[in-house]
């Protein structure tokens, strides 16, 4: 229970280990990550948490103030003082990333000494705020969960995601529920769109990155939402990131060896 939500988490390795935290992106869910997770626990401990609105958490309950970053902040920090964590190491994707790069410049109880960022700077583009929040908001409805996964497989293949049928298969389960009606839509509370409309501070959050002292690494994709003018920048101000390009768009899960080797090296550095 934080921040009188219940939040739901899987952990990895031993808990005797330095902590990693791996914090999904505004609709995925803990198992977005589990290969990755799964490769860091052979030397970290790994925490894996459901944001607020997604897998088995807490749907929001203030719709206006839960979706934002200040609220989510609150909870990781709840989150990680429950744990009993005084350092970490923060893996964040998307609005994950964003959590990260907030809690980088004011988690001074539990500071993060590493910053994994995918694909997601302190800016945000005013296209991509209209688009995820009209698709947050009113998410499509379909009559099967197979038509729901072709949905799913040909919206994110559009944006660069490959991935092989197993994985596919996996993606769309864990990122889809059954309404009361019987039909199949996206897992997560349709109220997360609010973040878009109602916190426009949280797509501006360049006065947090200048503050990170964590290493920072960031991880942008081939056809990335991130505009080439704000990597440099990330470079040249604040923890001045390393850069690793790879492959693919905006949504990824990190489960290629080669690209979790590098994650890995870093988190060892």
């Amino acid at each position: 229970m934080c921040q009188g939500r219940n939040i739901h988490f899987l952990e990895y390795g031993d808990p005797k280990s330095e902590a990693v935290i791996i914090w999904h992106g505004v609709t995925g869910t803990c198992r977005d990550h589990k290969e990755l997770a799964a490769r860091l626990a052979e030397y970290y401990h790994v925490i894996c948490p459901d944001s607020i609105g997604c897998g088995l958490s807490d749907w929001t309950h203030d719709k206006k103030n839960d979706p934002g970053l200040a609220a989510y902040a609150a909870i990781a920090r709840d989150l990680v003082s429950q744990l009993g964590l005084t350092s970490v190491r923060w893996i964040g994707a998307s609005k994950g990333g964003g959590l990260g790069i907030v809690l980088g410049a004011v988690m001074t109880e539990c500071p993060i000494s590493h910053l994994v960022l995918d694909d997601v700077g302190p800016g945000f583009p005013d296209w991509l705020r209209e688009a995820a929040m009209k698709n947050i908001s009113a998410p499509p409805h379909f009559d099967s969960f197979t038509k729901f996964e072709k949905y799913l497989k040909d919206m994110l293949a559009r944006g660069g995601l490959v991935l092989d049928k197993k994985r596919w298969r996996h993606l769309a389960e864990t990122w889809c529920r059954q309404t009361d009606d019987g039909h199949f839509t996206f897992q997560n509370d349709p109220a997360l769109a609010n973040q878009f409309s109602l916190h426009g501070q949280d797509f501006n959050i360049w006065h947090h990155y200048d503050k990170i002292t964590a290493k920072t690494l960031l991880i942008r994709g081939e056809k990335s939402i991130i505009p080439a003018h704000e990597v440099e920048r990330m470079q040249a101000t604040g923890p001045k990131c390393r850069l690793h390009n790879r492959s693919g768009g905006h949504i990824s899960l990190l489960h290629e060896k080669d690209l979790q080797d590098v994650i890995l090296n870093f988190l060892k550095d």
